[in-house]
This record gives structure tokens, C-alpha cells and sequence, in this order.
């Protein structure tokens, strides 16, 4: 993205009233989705001071009125005061900080799918969010895909585009982090966000493992083929042994025979031959 001017935010929360929101009825299914694409995300933009990543508070978007709000499973900020924001907004007030998130996602639940789908998309379009990603744990009975991304123009949402490989899985790009969203049932709770350039996946955790078994294998292998030089070693030693034993046993007879040969029978045998 082109970097644009990061309003500083330094004033507190403003005194406007907004009652408390209704409890989703059903967050616990969409938790651990949340809780990994976040992981996930606020890892690999943690190193930049001006990229902002929640999955949790509101964003508020009318400085008149508390109750004019909406809180996505998680949003992302470019551009911005990420310090500032952290220490003197409790949620993400657009007009202190100067501008709406670029990002938004949505993760399904029966309790929340239609207005994920209806006026929160509407909502977030009129915010100006430049990209609305929406991940369904049922495979796509609540949104009518599994995966989906829609990006803004001219006003309105227009779907991402949407691949399926040959094993069944389904990935989109985002054009504003960047990243690939994955859709696999063999995938650890259905999702995964990947680099583009190398198609793996960005979760540190998963990649510390899977460079700790390939050390592991690696360390492995180079034991079973030192093992496997020594056993070769040790048999050739062995036929070397049994080779030597064998040259003796056949000389200690050659040996044993010229002993037992009775004295001057080449003699004889050469007298007779001359008669």
C-alpha cells in the first residue's frame, strides 16, 4: 500500500453515552478460528509501528453517538498511530485516529451469519473498509461458500477471486495484507493464511515445528547413516578376519601335509620316473 500521513492520537475516549452490546450466543464456536487467524496475522505484522491488528473492541464511527458502532471478529489498520491508539483509545474511534480499517473478517456462527452477510457488510462499505473477508467453520452453509473475500470499488463490494486446487481446497488473495486465505478440511480448524511467494503457511508456531522435525529428521539421518558406515566397516573388518583365518587354515595344512609326507618320497619318485 502507499503510505499515507498517521494522524498522531493522543486524546483520550470522548464522554458519550453507548449502552452495553447483547452477548453473542454463539462466540465459543467461532473462538478458536479467531484466535488462530489473529495469531497469526498480529505476528507477521508485529514489527511494523504502523499497522494496527484487533480481534476484539469496537469501532466507532460517530463521535455524537456511543451506540454507532460495530465490532468485527477482527480488523486491521494501515497507516496509523498503533502506539497511540494502545494507550489512549480503549476501541478504535475513526474519527480520532483519521481514518476507517482497511481490513475486516468475519467468522460465522448461526447467530450471526445473516447480519454478517446483510447489514454489516452495508455498514462496512459505507465505512469505507477497503476489504471484507468472511470464514464459514461450516464449510459454507452459513455464507454460502466456505471462504470469501470482496474488495471495494466504486462503493460497493466486489468478490475476490476465488481458487480451488485439485485436492478440494479453496484460497483467495488479499490484495491489501498481501496474503493468501486458505480453506482445507485437513487443515488444523479449516483455515490457514499463506505467502504468496512461497504458499506456506505464516504461522510461526507451525514453521518453528516443522523446522524443528526437519532438523530432527535431518539429525536422524545422519545418525542412521553413520550407522550405517559403521556396520559396513565392522563387516568388511569381519571378511578381512575371515579371509586371513582362512588363508592360515589352508597354509597350517599345506603345512601339515609337506609334515606328514615321509622323508625322500620326491627323490624316489624322481629315480623311478629316470629308469
Amino acid at each position: 500500500m502507499t503510505a499515507s500521513k498517521v494522524f498522531p492520537v493522543t486524546t483520550a475516549l470522548p464522554s458519550i453515552f453507548y449502552e452495553d452490546p447483547e452477548p453473542v450466543e454463539d462466540g465459543m464456536q467461532q473462538a478458536p478460528i479467531i484466535i488462530r487467524v489473529a495469531s497469526m496475522l498480529t505476528r507477521h505484522f508485529g514489527n511494523e509501528p504502523d499497522v494496527f491488528v484487533s480481534a476484539g473492541g469496537f469501532i466507532f464511527y460517530d463521535p455524537a453517538n456511543g451506540n454507532r458502532r460495530i465490532a468485527p471478529d477482527l480488523y486491521i489498520a494501515f497507516d496509523v498511530d498503533v502506539e497511540g491508539i494502545r494507550l489512549n483509545l480503549p476501541n478504535y474511534l475513526i474519527w480520532q485516529i483519521g481514518k476507517a480499517p482497511d481490513f475486516v473478517m468475519e467468522v460465522a456462527s448461526p447467530s450471526t451469519a445473516s447480519n454478517d452477510l446483510g447489514h454489516k457488510r452495508d455498514l462496512y462499505a459505507r465505512l469505507g473498509i477497503t476489504e471484507y473477508w468472511r470464514l464459514d467453520p461450516t464449510g459454507g452453509d452459513l455464507y454460502g461458500q466456505p471462504l470469501g473475500g470482496e474488495r471495494l470499488a466504486g462503493g460497493e463490494y466486489r468478490p475476490c477471486e476465488l481458487h480451488t486446487d485439485e485436492d478440494g481446497s479453496i484460497w483467495a488473495y488479499s490484495e491489501v495484507l498481501g496474503l493468501r486465505f486458505h480453506w482445507d478440511l485437513e487443515l488444523e480448524d479449516q483455515f490457514d493464511v499463506r505467502s504468496p511467494q512461497t504458499g506456506r503457511t505464516i504461522d510461526l508456531a507451525e514453521v518453528r515445528q516443522e523446522a524443528l522435525l526437519q532438523e530432527r529428521a535431518a539429525r536422524e539421518a545422519e545418525r542412521a547413516a553413520a550407522e550405517h558406515m559403521l556396520l559396513e566397516e565392522r563387516a568388511g573388518r569381519m571378511a578381512e578376519r575371515e579371509a586371513a583365518e582362512s588363508r592360515e587354515r589352508e597354509l597350517r595344512a599345506e603345512i601339515e601335509r609337506l609334515r606328514r609326507q615321509p622323508p625322500g618320497d620326491g627323490a624316489n619318485n624322481g629315480e623311478s620316473m629316470s629308469n
